[in-house]
């Protein structure tokens, strides 16, 4: 018998922005209630982050690499994650 317990999981998200191009854009995931979303970000411009979700969630990006956001969702349904500036949806996230 082992008292080890699994490592929590979680959903990463790695984003670059780059000259006004964004990468990932429109991808589809899953992702379970209350589980940590981790979202990577390499950007050479700021930007707002926008995560549609219960709650709702907001983070600044900088013009800067290997900036890192976490967040969990609360209520199961889509969530999109969009970037203000650029209009852009990085993700939806299909929480169940």
């Amino acid at each position: 018998m082992s008292n080890e317990q699994a490592p929590p999981t979680r959903l990463t998200i790695d984003v670059d922005i780059k000259s006004g191009n964004v990468t990932p854009t429109n991808q589809q995931l899953n992702a379970g209630v209350k589980e940590q979303i981790i979202i990577r970000v390499n950007s050479d411009a700021a930007d707002e982050l926008h995560v549609h979700s219960t709650p709702e969630h907001s983070f600044n990006i900088e013009a800067k690499p290997m900036q890192s956001f976490q967040f969990t969702v609360d209520v199961p349904g889509k969530v999109d994650v969009e970037l203000h500036k650029l209009n852009k949806t990085i993700a939806t996230i299909q929480v169940q």
